[in-house]
């Protein structure tokens, strides 16, 4: 396939823009694979076109946030730290969702994954948070790979996610045969090749957080809004 660069790939803004995301058998990816070869590039940076990222997920020994996440509250957050193993940046990500389709993300660079938070990062989590956070450490780690494309319009981003692994240090749960979609369009590109392909399949959206389906994998939580999805990635298993 064709080539983007990472600035042809920032310069892909879609700052309005809609996002779709699919949880796909290998046979259903195996449906979109003529209209991704056909109609997109692939990022390509040094010569690799997947990449390996590991993240490392903080959450409180209640699990705060995954149960704002559970019980749908709007105001909720994700705190980690990710690296990216062939370029060896990392940043410490924080994503608040603040409305339905607003979410406000800190990044920073930072020379390695981090494994705990010093007390200045600790505290910028609790400014963004009604709620006491404090105590924050590691719970999950996870890895996966990542292809990412764009359009030759440029009015769309496709990531997929594959090889999909957690851990909490004690339990395991890998992912094979598994693969997250993720489209990010522009709202004036029309509908995508893609989704527009999916939709004739019959494969419909699902939300899928690597976090909270790690949690639910090795953690004794409660889950219950949770199981549509948990069924869905157990028949694709």
């Amino acid at each position: 396939m064709p080539a983007v660069t990472l600035q042809g790939l920032d310069a892909v803004a879609l700052q309005n823009r809609i996002d779709s995301k699919y949880v796909l058998s290998r046979a259903q990816l195996d449906d979109i694979l003529p209209a991704i070869i056909s109609g997109y590039k692939v990022l390509d940076i040094n010569g690799y076109r997947s990449f390996t990222y590991e993240n490392n997920y903080f959450d409180t020994d209640d699990y705060q946030f995954y149960y704002d996440h559970h019980n749908g509250y709007v105001n909720r957050m994700k705190v980690r730290s990710r690296k990216y193993l062939e370029t060896g940046n990392a940043f410490f990500e924080i994503k608040k969702k603040e409305k339905v389709e607003r979410t406000n993300k800190i990044r920073e660079s930072v020379p390695d994954v981090l494994d705990k938070l010093d007390e200045s990062r600790q505290q910028i989590v609790q400014a963004m948070s009604r709620k006491d956070v404090s105590g924050l450490k590691v719970l999950l780690t996870n890895s996966f790979n990542r292809v990412t494309f764009v359009n030759h319009d440029q009015t769309e981003r496709v990531t997929l996610d594959f090889n999909i692994h957690f851990t909490d240090g004690q339990k395991e749960e890998s992912l094979g045969g598994v693969y997250i979609l993720e489209l990010k369009r522009s709202r004036a590109g029309g509908m995508s090749a893609i989704s527009a392909t999916l939709k004739k399949k019959g494969v419909r959206e699902q939300g899928f957080s690597k976090y909270i389906y790690g949690m639910m994998a090795l953690k004794d939580v409660r889950k219950n809004n949770f199981l549509p999805l948990l069924k869905n990635v157990n028949n694709l298993k």
